[in-house]
């Protein structure tokens, strides 16, 4: 299974490449997205991990076959957002000049430009308008969130945070919806697989957040103030004298990392970004199980978010 999904996986990588290459683009142009392709790619940890294997599982599951132009035209669509994303945090790093970011926004819109041409190509002429409402729904959410990041007007509580988070991240939600309106489901099917993108997005928002607080030297959520998901559980939950004395090492930082860091484990955060989690991965496993009762290709998406969770969480017994 996991090598029919790879060489399927590898086939989008390909009509990714082979859209970029588009001699209407500048060569240069080409040169440095083909190299941002490159560098994610070697970056990803595992081949479930790829942007274009949830899209390519719905397909398989759904029809025996993967729809491989619709997964590459995710996957652009998703590179363009990251890109944008990057631009906008200064966060660029190679092959983009942190110097001429200018260069790497207009990359990203060419990005987006062909991600929303591949995707409309890829779906079948009396699936276009479903997929063009989803796709409308979900770019407007992403492009929604992108603009609370920029104006600072993100809502610091709880449930603001976990809303933000799964509009800056639905395009999770609108490949896997895609792919079950090309494959021919019907709506009510198309939205089980929609909340699977966005239970696998919150999934994989919340590991990167524990990441930057607990995997990084540095913790860039914590030096720029911005309030990701387990700050916002420990604000919420955490007494005065806590939340005063997290205030009073983030105004020490970097030095005192290490001691905010034990002051989260310590506190509710933690606890509560992964009972978050384990809801999210415990809601994938129902709908996969509801829509596949005797199994299929898709019990491969079940694993990855499973083996997400064992990183940094363990897990219920039997769960």
């Amino acid at each position: 299974m996991h090598e029919t999904l790879a060489i399927a996986v590898t086939a989008a990588h390909r009509k990714c490449d082979d859209v970029v290459r588009d001699p209407q683009l500048d060569a240069k142009q080409s040169e440095l997205l083909l190299a941002f392709f490159a560098r994610a790619r070697a970056r990803k940890a595992s081949l479930m991990a790829d942007p274009a294997a949830l899209p390519l599982l719905v397909g398989m599951s759904e029809c025996g076959r993967g729809n491989v132009d619709l997964a590459a035209g995710c996957t652009l669509y998703y590179m363009a957002l990251r890109l944008f994303d990057d631009v906008s945090d200064r966060d660029l790093a190679a092959p983009w000049d942190p110097q001429r970011a200018p260069v790497a926004d207009n990359a990203a819109l060419a990005l987006h430009m062909v991600a929303v041409d591949t995707i409309a190509a890829a779906v079948p002429v009396g699936r276009a308008e479903a997929a063009r409402l989803s796709l409308r729904r979900h770019s407007l959410r992403a492009v929604a969130a992108q603009h609370r990041d920029l104006s600072g007007t993100i809502a610091g509580d709880e449930a603001g945070v976990r809303a933000h988070n799964a509009d800056k991240s639905s395009v999770f939600a609108l490949s896997a919806e895609l792919a079950a309106i090309a494959a021919g489901c019907e709506p009510e099917r198309a939205a089980a697989y929609r909340r699977i993108g966005e239970a696998t997005a919150e999934i994989r928002q919340i590991a990167n957040d524990l990441h930057d607080l607990f995997g990084k030297p540095h913790s860039r959520d914590l030096e720029r103030e911005v309030v990701s998901f387990p700050l916002a559980c420990f604000a919420a939950r955490a007494s005065a004298t806590e939340r005063a004395e997290l205030q009073r090492l983030r105004a020490e930082l970097p030095g005192s990392l290490e001691a905010i860091r034990a002051l989260l484990v310590a506190g509710p955060a933690v606890r509560a970004s992964a009972a978050a989690m384990e809801a999210a991965r415990r809601s994938i496993h129902a709908e996969i199980a509801a829509l596949f009762p005797a199994g299929s290709l898709l019990g491969l998406h079940g694993e990855f978010v499973d083996a997400v969770a064992d990183e940094l969480y363990r897990r219920p017994r039997a769960a």
